[in-house]
């Protein structure tokens, strides 16, 4: 076997490799509880990725890779839901029919986001479920009266 031969074989195993390892990790993160696929435009492109709640922290990871840290944290309470909407012609080349369109404030930030419907339910849901930012703490439920015999 010649050695050019060789370097071929390698280089394509290492590519085999690295694209197994993209695909598991996709596949790993989708699985496991919190994850949603989740589009975000940067300009006029959509980047693809995963979603993941992680307690007050929503973290975005590109689809495209093989790190383990986000490309993107978003805090809870800095998020606002600016609008949601179905996609215009445009971005139904990039983005499915059924996908919700969603612009929020992150901060200083806006950002525009593509999810399915379930996705942006749980969006809404999990940004409501934090507890308020400057009134006081709940405290246990007081008894609603004595028991009915």
């Amino acid at each position: 076997m010649k050695i050019v031969d060789t370097v071929a074989l390698v280089l394509l195993a290492l590519f085999v490799i690295v694209l197994a390892s993209v695909i598991a990790r996709q596949r790993q993160m989708l699985r496991s509880a919190g994850g949603i696929p989740l589009g975000l435009r940067r300009g006029n492109r959509w980047l693809y990725g995963v979603g993941r709640y992680d307690g007050a922290d929503l973290k975005w990871y590109w689809a495209i890779g093989i790190g383990t840290r986000p490309s993107l944290v978003l805090h809870r309470r800095d998020i606002a839901v600016l609008s949601q909407r179905p996609p215009t012609e445009t971005e139904l080349k990039s983005v499915p029919v059924t996908a919700v369109i969603v612009k929020l404030r992150a901060g200083s930030d806006e950002l525009t986001l593509a999810m399915a419907d379930g996705a942006y339910t749980g969006l809404v849901s999990w940004l409501e479920a934090s507890a308020p930012a400057d009134g006081p703490a709940a405290g246990p439920l007081a008894p609603l009266g004595p028991p009915v015999p």
